[in-house]
């Protein structure tokens, strides 16, 4: 792990003078977590919960095709339990009413960083992947009963039932193409894959963790 973080910044300083471009990028998201007992003897499917997410970023070219692009995000996980069942039980210490659908959602600070392959010339509209980690900081978690789906009960929930830090991998894959003299949009579809346990429970050790999927549009500008 130390020889290749040494080899990035390696790479990052070779590319001290090259063009880089900093950008925004916002997303639509569905969001699920992996399965648990929700309440005991009831497993409901876990949806995928849709949300948003912004960030903004920095990319660093290495050469002709390869960059690697740090990034400052804004990230909602979580899932709902919509199924018109009586779920009726008690969750993270909520108690939720018979017919209650659940909305449970997280709002994550994260720092990805990514290398990026642009397949083609970057400076003509072409098409580009790019796979990476990423660390998350949860900031709050809450959660919305409706009772017969009509009426909203929110509730933020003690962070202490969370692990505050997540790690991730992320894979994304996307178009990009000149708009103007120093700009470029494109659009990119991404995939989250949370390795870390969410719940931070003193006694079970649940497999809790988030999987995202997202779609979205950005701009960027060489500086």
């Amino acid at each position: 792990m130390k020889k290749i973080l040494a080899l990035l910044f390696t790479l990052i300083a070779s590319a001290g003078f090259a063009q880089k471009s900093i950008g925004v990028r916002g997303a639509f998201t569905g969001s699920t977590m992996t399965k648990f007992d929700l309440i005991e003897n009831i497993t409901p499917d876990f949806k995928f919960l849709p949300s948003g997410s912004a960030a903004i970023f920095i990319e660093i070219p290495l050469d002709a095709n390869f960059s690697v692009q740090p990034e400052l995000a804004f990230t909602q996980k979580g899932f709902k339990v919509d199924e018109a069942i009586n779920v009726g039980g008690d969750f993270l210490g909520i108690n939720i009413p018979i017919g209650g659908r659940v909305n449970f959602k997280t709002n994550y600070i994260e720092l990805p960083v990514l290398l990026k392959y642009h397949v083609g010339d970057k400076e003509a509209a072409h098409y580009y992947v790019a796979l990476g980690p990423s660390l998350g900081y949860m900031a709050d978690a809450n959660m919305t009963v409706r009772v017969l789906s009509i009426f909203p009960i929110k509730t933020n929930l003690n962070n202490n039932m969370f692990k505050p830090l997540e790690f991730s991998g992320v894979a994304a894959m996307g178009f990009e193409l000149p708009v103007a003299a120093n700009m470029k949009a494109f659009v990119e579809g991404r995939y989250q894959h949370g390795f870390s346990r969410v719940l931070d429970t003193p006694i079970f050790q649940l497999p809790v963790r988030n999987r995202t999927l997202s779609g979205g549009l950005g701009v960027k500008f060489n500086i």
